[in-house]
């Protein structure tokens, strides 16, 4: 019977009866999602196809599509449409001072919050507010810090977190945001990641359920319509304020020529792939004599800091930073000039070409404002991408059309009562395919994690315990990673103290080459979600203490590893050998 009504169904988009799958409307998404996204949207069609053509088809799951529905995420926060709120969103490019009127804004007022994409920006924040004498908690999913009130002079006040002392202002990682209490402001940056496949379901929430008197919301100017059409579901309307860069951006009109004799003191040089950033600071550091800092995402934070530390001091003989884009968000550099060595990146799936939204962002890194660098300057390595890059940067990117939703787990575990005996990662599956969703929104992305979904499955735990084990910082397909994942879901379920020290060991060495500095950073990666299971399973995950000397310590050796790696002419990088041949050829 399903096989007839999916011919009747494929014939009825073919003929343009089904609204939503319009081209007109379809399109636009195809921007911004990926196969698995839309493959969803076809399923959760058909079964609203099915309850209006056919619902004698569809009866017997009428109580299913009810508990999955999840057309109205507004409702789900109601403490916060009790509040007559005031949406401000502060949009415009990288380096136009949107993100510090805002902060400028929650300093003045005594209690608030600001929401960051990363752990990074929340340090940095927090560490901002203390040093200008204002009480600051930080939160992010590995770690809490209390503000020492005697030795910054303040008494506590404002904002209560878990019956400690009060604090002005509260820091955190927007999946770490607390929707407990009432406060004055609250702060969210990069409103644009509300659209991200895996993370947006953070920012919709922050948007929708953070009781603050003040929004303020920072990004791009694509959010702008997205967030109105949000905010209009609530009665809320949103006051816009654009800026425009502080300082000139230029797309350069030559490329290095595929030279590195062409890099300068100041430069960025942006690839995609952590071999790929190596191999260009060994050729580099060879052809120039100039010392490289890194940046990449397997860097920690922390590390990242440091490299950042090291190119912005003039005196600290490291001229030119080689990065991924990593470098887009987060970390203020000194850069005064930003070279694309590619315009296109493996995203897991396949090869393709960076975004607009990416490509400005990162190139926007480029000059800083009341700084030497004042003029940034956009360039690329090779000939043949400096059409391209200047195109990019010329143009505005699509307004995005939906954000990210989180089902909540009440109602993962209802749906879950349906189907006892059914393993999780195809318990969630179902649900996805039966779910109702508004237009404005989608279900975040799962398929990242449905190897943790299948692993967990093997231990006796509950399904909210299962459910929160896949949002755990677990990259499934890096064996260490699944090991530990192993003995985490073992310790949970049968409720037995896990140790850090049962979980990783740090090699004693400071690393010499790539592949050390890769171990370091697995186990970085491990204490990491160590810490994540000691704020989410605290009965079982207790040395937390431990845990953050361990991780200190391991970042430690990774930067004396960054800092004392040099290359010999012994062994010539093989890129420097391509160019060369490349150049020789060329002559």
């Amino acid at each position: 019977m399903f096989d007839e009504w999916s011919a009747k169904y494929a014939q009825a988009a073919k003929d343009g009866e089904i609204e939503r799958l319009l081209p007109k409307n379809l399109l636009p998404r195809l921007r911004h999602i990926r196969k698995s996204v839309f493959n969803d949207i076809l399923v959760n069609q058909f079964f609203s196809f099915l309850e209006k053509e056919a619902p004698h088809v569809v009866e017997n799951i009428g109580y299913l599509r009810e508990i999955s529905d999840l057309r109205f995420p507004q409702e789900w926060n109601s403490r916060a449409r009790s509040l007559r709120r005031r949406i401000i969103m502060h949009v415009g490019p990288t380096n136009s001072g949107k993100t510090y009127h805002a902060l400028q804004r929650l300093k003045s007022l005594s209690s608030g919050v600001y929401c960051s994409p990363l752990r990074l920006l929340a340090h940095e924040v927090h560490t901002r507010m203390l040093n200008e004498g204002i009480s600051c908690i930080l939160i992010t999913g590995e770690e809490k810090k209390m503000p020492d009130f005697e030795k910054i002079g303040v008494k506590p006040y404002g904002i209560n977190f878990r019956g400690d002392d009060s604090a002005q202002v509260l820091s955190c990682t927007i999946e770490m945001c607390q929707y407990s209490h009432d406060m004055k402001i609250a702060v969210i940056d990069e409103i644009q990641m509300i659209s991200d496949l895996q993370r947006g379901w953070a920012w919709t929430n922050a948007l929708l359920g953070l009781r603050a008197e003040e929004v303020h919301l920072c990004g791009e100017p694509s959010a702008v319509p997205l967030v109105k059409k949000i905010c209009a579901l609530v009665d809320e309307e949103v006051e816009v304020r654009e800026y425009t860069r502080l300082g000139p951006l230029e797309v350069s009109k030559t490329s290095l020529w595929g030279n590195l004799s062409n890099i300068e003191k100041g430069d960025c040089v942006v690839a995609y792939s952590r071999k790929e950033i190596y191999e260009i600071k060994k050729a580099i550091e060879e052809k120039t004599g100039m010392k490289c800092a890194v940046i990449y995402g397997a860097l920690p934070p922390e590390a990242r800091a440091k490299q950042a530390q090291l190119f912005n001091d003039p005196n600290s003989d490291y001229d030119v930073m080689v990065a991924s884009d990593a470098v887009g968000m987060g970390i203020n550099l000194n850069i005064k000039r930003v070279v694309f060595m590619t315009l296109t990146k493996w995203d897991g799936e396949v090869v393709r070409s960076v975004s607009v939204s990416q490509t400005r962002q990162i190139g926007g890194r480029a000059g800083r404002f009341k700084t030497s660098n004042d003029i940034g300057v956009v360039t690329s390595f090779y000939r043949e991408d400096l059409n391209e890059l200047d195109k990019l940067m010329h143009t505005q990117p699509h307004h995005l059309e939906a954000a990210g939703i989180q089902t909540p787990s009440d109602i993962i575990e209802l749906f879950s009562h349906q189907f006892p005996k059914m393993p999780f990662q195809d318990l969630w599956r179902m649900f996805c395919d039966i779910a109702t969703l508004n237009d404005n929104f989608f279900l975040c992305n799962f398929n990242g994690q449905e190897k943790i979904a299948e692993i967990v499955e093997e231990y006796p735990l509950s399904v909210r315990e299962k459910y929160r084990f896949i949002y755990a910082p677990i990259q499934s397909k890096l064996p260490m990673d699944i090991a530990c994942l192993r003995k985490f879901a073992e310790a949970v379920s049968s409720k037995r103290e896990c140790k850090i020290e049962d979980i990783v060991k740090l090699p004693t060495q400071v690393p010499r080459n790539r592949e050390m500095t890769q171990t370091l950073e697995q186990c970085h990666r491990v204490i990491t979600a160590y810490i994540w299971m000691c704020v989410n399973f605290p009965y079982v995950f207790k040395s937390s203490v431990d845990a953050v000397l361990l991780k200190e310590k391991c970042e430690e050796l990774l930067h004396e590893g960054l800092v004392s790696i040099r290359n010999t002419r012994e062994s010539k990088s093989a890129l420097l050998q391509a160019l060369e041949s490349k150049m020789s050829a060329l002559a």
